[in-house]
């Protein structure tokens, strides 16, 4: 697990537990596995390398969801469901790159450079992998959903794009889900970092940072405008560290909620209107709330603070 070791070691304010706070209706979770090259599917060897991953109460199955449509059809193009434990996951399987309007959207947006970016962009083929059901927990669902990535993959896997949270994850991070280690880590402790999305947008000499994908959690994504002396990381370790709190609190933050981070960071929350300029590049599909720093003394003469 040496690549997220540095960040599961972040203190953070919340547990990132799963509360039931955020229960609420959630999207179904969906990723896009790509591949190096196509080859006809294996389903007994994808069941037996997922159950090769960590103890299942209810061992991996695999069906055509087409009655006619045998497992494998001509053309390395299948359709199926695979079952495992409590999770229910349809996967279709394409010969041909995703569009490059997605990749737009994920892999050339991220900071991701070197082999694992150039995998991802000159890939062959890919698969098409939907959370259908199984439990309430957002968590569980993306770690089934990067299990069976891990196992269709095999020596083919270049990625996973998270179309959703405008995110992706190179090969070598997703073969890290094939580690029970890095599932208990994530189980510790949600990596925001990878089933979520940061973006920077320009707009005439302002700077606005934005999270993508909350709402697969039931929590809000945040927006805040930056300076030219923000440094992108630091802003995405505040953004982290407010999200496992959410995650890990039974209360919801509202607008005008304020909250202390550290010793010198003091931040107040607002609704994002839907008159904002970048309503729709910046806001998510659920709720977005503005994040503005603020003073100690302005969190002390507030009195509704997170």
């Amino acid at each position: 697990m040496g690549f997220f070791s540095r960040m599961f070691g972040r203190k953070s304010p919340g547990k990132g537990r799963w509360s039931a706070a955020h229960a609420a209706r959630l999207e179904s979770p969906g990723i896009l596995l790509l591949l190096t090259g196509s080859a006809p599917l294996d389903a007994p060897a994808v069941c037996r390398a997922l159950a090769a991953i960590e103890p299942l109460k209810i061992p991996p199955t695999f069906s055509s969801r087409l009655a006619d449509e045998p497992a494998a059809p001509p053309g390395n193009v299948f359709y199926g469901r695979f079952e495992f434990d409590s999770h229910v996951i349809d996967v279709v399987g394409l010969d041909v790159p995703v569009p490059q309007a997605v990749l737009d959207r994920t892999v050339e947006a991220s900071a991701w450079t070197g082999e694992g970016r150039q995998a991802m962009l000159q890939h062959k083929a890919h698969c098409v992998l939907i959370h259908q059901g199984g439990g309430s927990n957002p968590l569980e669902k993306h770690l089934a959903l990067f299990k069976l990535a891990f196992a269709l993959g095999g020596d083919r896997l270049a990625g996973v794009l998270h179309e959703s949270a405008w995110t992706c994850a190179p090969a070598q991070v997703v073969r890290e889900f094939g580690s029970q280690e890095m599932l208990k880590a994530c189980r510790d402790q949600i990596p925001p970092i990878v089933f979520t999305g940061f973006i920077k947008f320009h707009d005439e000499g302002r700077i606005w940072f934005a999270t993508k994908g909350h709402h697969l959690f039931g929590a809000p994504d945040f927006v805040m405008e930056g300076t030219a002396d923000d440094k992108p990381s630091d802003v995405l370790d505040l953004f982290m560290n407010i999200f496992l709190y959410v995650m890990g609190s039974d209360r919801e933050l509202q607008p005008g909620h304020t909250m202390q981070i550290a010793e010198e960071i003091f931040l107040r929350f607002g609704e994002m209107e839907p008159t904002h300029p970048h309503h729709e590049t910046l806001g998510g599909p659920g709720r977005t709330l503005t994040i503005t720093r603020i003073t100690k003394e302005d969190i002390n003469r507030n009195k509704d603070s997170a």
